[in-house]
């Protein structure tokens, strides 16, 4: 979104004076990722400020089907083939790692969770072929995965791979407890609109806001291109839209774990009170789920119930009562970046989930506070990769 000189010059009457801040570090943004670089910067000692353009958890944070999932289920072995056995073995510890950082978080805040596993389903003989695959390539590094050919529901479906661990929790709950506990000072409809450096300090001029500070931190996942060029080619905005529906009648429930299929354009879970959400279909209006607008379409929405309808006709008989979208930033190689604006030194960033900010974000907020405050390499995550 652009922001005209009229909007950028001018209070609405009322509003709180604009402030001048000084802080260790600013953190720009307020979704998982922000509240985890908050939280672990307070923890060392730092005064850190974080400004939100919206509410904390309004974007894709808060919107996502919460899932955490560590990752890499029907693609193990692609994985291999791009970064090696040991590399791939090395990123599957590391979003075990996460997930083990998002348990924990809960268990901290009293988020409510369950760790039922995560399952894969082949949506035909070519992704229960690549599934089995995976689970061979995992099983032969000795991590732990149940493959079978046989569809558990009889609904169609080739085959199933299963992943113990991996759980299901309400995201916008979590990301919010996170901040509030994080010890961060949070100034929320905070629009940062220029960032700047001069000398060693960073100047950031927000809505609300001019923060200087030592070092910022963009965790701004889709929107990072909105306020540097850098990312153009590097963080793509894509909509994700879902839809949930009202509990089962007597509180029962088919799926008790998140659940992917169709390459992972279909991924759905069942709430403990029978409530079923799914997102996805995305792959079928590609065009039209480039960009920032998070409304949701009819034609996609119809889609995915008419998609549901024919593999689990109980559930799509359902009243529906949400719907909703949220805007995730895809990376061309599908993997997120972690590194330092080219020209700003001390302007770092976070982004680039593609899809699976639960499952990667906290982690690679942990290693960009490591790197910035240890020296620690980046992997496979630095955004040199790309220079």
């Amino acid at each position: 979104m652009t922001v005209s000189l009229w909007q950028d010059t001018a209070a609405w009457p009322g509003e709180i004076e604009h402030e001048q801040v000084v802080a260790d570090v600013a953190v720009i943004g307020g979704g998982i990722v922000g509240a985890t670089l908050a939280t672990l910067l307070v923890q060392a000692g730092k005064q850190v400020v974080v400004l939100e353009s919206g509410a904390v958890a309004g974007g894709a944070s808060g919107r996502n089907a919460g899932h955490c999932i560590a990752g890499l289920r029907n693609n193990y072995h692609t994985a291999v083939e791009r970064h090696g056995r040991e590399g791939a073995k090395a990123l599957r510890e590391l979003l075990l790692e996460n997930r083990a950082m998002v348990r924990g978080f809960c268990d901290a805040l009293k988020v409510p969770y369950e760790a039922n596993g995560s399952q894969y389903l082949g949506i035909d003989e070519a992704e229960r072929d690549s599934m089995r695959a995976s689970a061979r390539a995992m099983e032969a590094d000795g991590l732990e995965v149940h493959f079978s050919e046989d569809d558990p529901y009889g609904r169609g479906f080739f085959g199933r791979l299963y992943q113990p661990g991996d759980m299901a929790l309400q995201p916008w709950l979590l990301v919010t407890r996170l901040m509030a506990s994080s010890g961060a000072r949070v100034i929320d409809n905070c629009e940062v609109r220029a960032i700047e450096q001069r000398g060693d300090t960073v100047i950031l001029r927000g809505k609300r806001a001019t923060v200087e500070c030592g070092t910022a931190i963009m965790a701004t996942n889709a929107y990072s291109r909105i306020l540097h060029p850098y990312f153009a080619d590097k963080i793509y905005p894509t909509r994700a839209q879902m839809f949930a529906t009202e509990p089962t009648p007597d509180g029962s429930r088919l799926i008790d774990m998140p659940t992917g299929t169709e390459d992972g354009f279909e991924y759905f879970r069942q709430l403990p009170d029978g409530r079923f959400l799914i997102g996805g279909y995305r792959d079928r209006f590609a065009h039209e789920e480039v960009g920032y607008g998070d409304e949701t379409t009819p034609q996609l929405q119809s889609g995915m119930h008419g998609w549901v309808a024919e593999r689990f006709a109980e559930l799509a008989a359902l009243r529906v009562t949400h719907r909703w979208a949220g805007i995730m930033g895809f990376t061309p190689d599908s993997t997120p970046l972690i590194g330092r604006l080219p020209d700003m030194g001390n302007v770092a960033f976070v982004a680039g989930f593609t899809g699976s900010g639960m499952s990667y974000g906290p982690l690679c907020a942990r290693l960009c506070v490591e790197h910035l405050l240890e020296g620690r390499p980046l992997g496979m995550f630095d955004a040199a990769r790309f220079a």
